[in-house]
């Protein structure tokens, strides 16, 4: 190995990723700002739920949920870091990851089959959950699909590595360093990681509404004990932004390296 190879990783790590980083978290900063309010909305919901129910209960189908979502919302956290960091390939895996897991947990708090399938780790696919979820939230197997589709399960579309354009010559992207006035490239991971975080945060409340301290993403239907999914008010610009991106992405894809 050349140490000249070696002496530029180290001070991609030391160095320039940080740089790196810094320039990307400012140049998102509407983003950055609504993804820690669905992250604390998440983790305080889950604190919650976990003061009022210290103790295990193997038999409450809650239990597992917790124990799954609180491992998810530090695999939404470690991805969005990701998309900060400048990766382009990355984040959207670990957003798959977590959503396949609070759809799981919501799964198994509303199906008393999966829950029992759960319980003696027996024919329990995590995939079914994504199948039973996207009956109730239907835009959840779209993101689903596209995320394993186009990010974990390898083909054509997704074989290329990360593209820079520089001038008139495209450059390969290394490790997630961005050079000053690329930070935009990463519009797609962020959005991503918005909607993702907008839907683990649904099934949070649909599974632990009761311990919420203010619902975002459902409300409660009057006269029931019903609740609906709904978009709040504060969640929709980032939602429209996604859609005119993503349309835009799709039109042109050579935008996405510029």
């Amino acid at each position: 190995m050349s140490p000249s190879m070696e002496a530029t990783v180290l001070k991609y790590l030391r160095e320039l990723s940080p740089e790196a980083r810094t320039r990307v978290a400012a140049h998102f900063t509407k983003e950055v700002g609504e993804f820690a309010f669905l992250a604390a909305k998440i983790t305080e919901t889950l604190q919650h739920y976990y003061a009022r129910n210290p103790k295990h209960d193997e038999n409450n189908p809650k239990e597992v949920a917790f124990a799954l979502m609180t491992k998810g919302a530090n695999t939404l956290m470690a991805g969005f870091e990701l998309v900060l960091t400048g990766y382009m390939w990355e984040p959207p895996i670990l957003f798959r990851s977590a959503l396949e897991g609070f759809a799981v947990a919501w799964d198994v708090v509303h199906n008393d089959p999966r829950f029992a399938a759960w319980k003696v780790r027996k024919k329990f696919d995590s995939t079914d959950s994504i199948s039973n979820l996207k009956k109730a939230i239907e835009p959840v197997g779209k993101m689903y699909g596209f995320l394993s589709n186009m990010h974990v399960h390898t083909g054509p579309l997704n074989s290329s590595p990360p593209m820079l354009l520089v001038g008139e010559e495209q450059k390969f992207q290394f490790f997630g360093l961005l050079s000053p006035g690329k930070e935009h490239l990463r519009k797609g991971e962020a959005c991503f990681a918005l909607l993702t975080a907008y839907v683990c945060l649904q099934l949070t409340e649909l599974v632990f509404h009761n311990y919420s301290p203010g619902l975002e993403t459902i409300e409660k239907i009057p006269g029931t004990d019903l609740v609906r999914t709904i978009v709040s008010p504060r969640h929709r610009p980032f939602v429209e932004a996604s859609i005119e991106h993503f349309k835009l992405m799709s039109q042109d894809p050579d935008a996405c390296l510029q």
